[in-house]
């Protein structure tokens, strides 16, 4: 009952400040950004503005470059119609191909400001879409793939996970930081001494508070981006356990330090080291061994399953299951620290 009383206080008195109205303020502008700004999936095709000759209008080079689904092709009528398109279009390549002393000759029209390596992978990539129509061909690559029918997230959606674990898990890492610097400049932490609420049951109400706002701001987020194609119930555990671990590891950095000016530079090294995992979310041929260390690299990609539709139960609820078990361990070695720095 102490511990409910507790909460409901801290509660009460949470939501009168500015501090837990950041995180529904991200949460807003979050759901703005993603269906506002970010398209459902990027579009990726490039785009070439092509000269054919007339004598190789039955060639089949028109027809073999159309197949290639990566690439937009524009005929227009002439070299300089080339030109002239990619003045217009800065991000845009052009083409010219030619009968020339029964030769076919082709000529790339840049834009100039593309580097060698770029200039000779796109030559090199229209000889070969052309080179795929020859009965003779031979590729000198084999494409092996490992997982067929694999589910692919919307572009959209592929942000919420680094979302999620920012705004709703990681952000009470601040906030309850925050707080705790409030409560020690009102002298109401050092009252907790000659009260019969024990500093467990004060640091558990606090986290309870971020665990309430983590879940709120969550479960809108996804509600209004992701709408019922997420599970729910996979997501609710997840972010109960990443939010504890960020409370616990805001409240622990917070015991060393009395104001939250000193704090913000540990604060701010913890969340950005936290928030280096989505470098190899992003890319994850890149993913060495201290980047797979980090508590946001499993967490990101079990965040991620909780939005596909053949989700890994198991990987989600193991991830969870740790990263509980890690939040309960700085949580107990917090309380020890706040009671011997408080009782002192």
């Amino acid at each position: 009952m102490k511990l409910l009383a507790t909460f409901l206080r801290d509660l009460k008195v949470s939501y009168r400040s500015f501090y837990i109205y950041i995180e529904f303020i991200m949460a807003l502008i979050i759901v703005a950004v993603l269906l506002f700004v970010v398209p459902e999936n990027f579009n990726g095709q490039g785009k070439l503005y092509l000269y054919l000759d007339p004598a190789l209008s039955n060639s089949g080079i028109e027809e073999a470059l159309s197949k290639d689904e990566s690439t937009l092709v524009t005929m227009v009528e002439s070299l300089e119609e080339v030109k002239a398109s990619l003045s217009e279009d800065r991000t845009a390549q052009g083409a010219s191909i030619t009968l020339n002393g029964g030769k076919i000759q082709y000529d790339m029209v840049l834009q100039g400001y593309e580097s060698d390596k770029v200039r000779n992978l796109l030559e090199e990539v229209l000889k070969l879409e052309l080179l795929k129509e020859d009965p003779s061909f031979e590729p000198g690559t084999a494409v092996r793939t490992l997982e067929e029918n694999s589910e692919r997230l919307s572009d959209r959606i592929s942000y919420m996970p680094i979302l999620l674990l920012l705004n709703s898990a990681f952000m009470g890492l601040f906030i309850v930081a925050a707080y705790i610097f409030m409560d020690k400049e009102e002298g109401t932490i050092r009252a907790l001494t000659v009260t019969p609420v024990s500093i467990r049951d004060y640091l558990l109400a606090k986290s309870g508070v971020m665990l309430f706002t983590g879940l709120l701001t969550g479960l809108l987020t996804t509600v209004l981006v992701a709408g019922g194609q997420v599970h729910y119930g996979l997501l609710l555990i997840l972010l109960t356990a990443s939010n504890f671990f960020g409370t616990a590891v805001g409240l622990f950095i917070a015991s060393f330090y009395d104001s939250v000016i000193k704090a913000m530079g540990a604060l701010y090294v913890a969340i950005m080291i936290l928030a280096f995992g989505a470098v190899s979310y992003f890319m994850p041929s890149f993913s060495p061994l201290f980047m797979r260390i980090l508590p946001s690299y499993p967490l990101l990609f079990a965040f991620r399953e909780v939005f596909l539709k053949d989700a890994d139960t198991g990987f989600v609820l193991q991830n969870s299951l740790l990263f509980l078990g890690i939040g309960t361990l700085v949580f107990l070695v917090s309380v020890k620290r706040y009671q011997k720095t408080i009782t002192v």
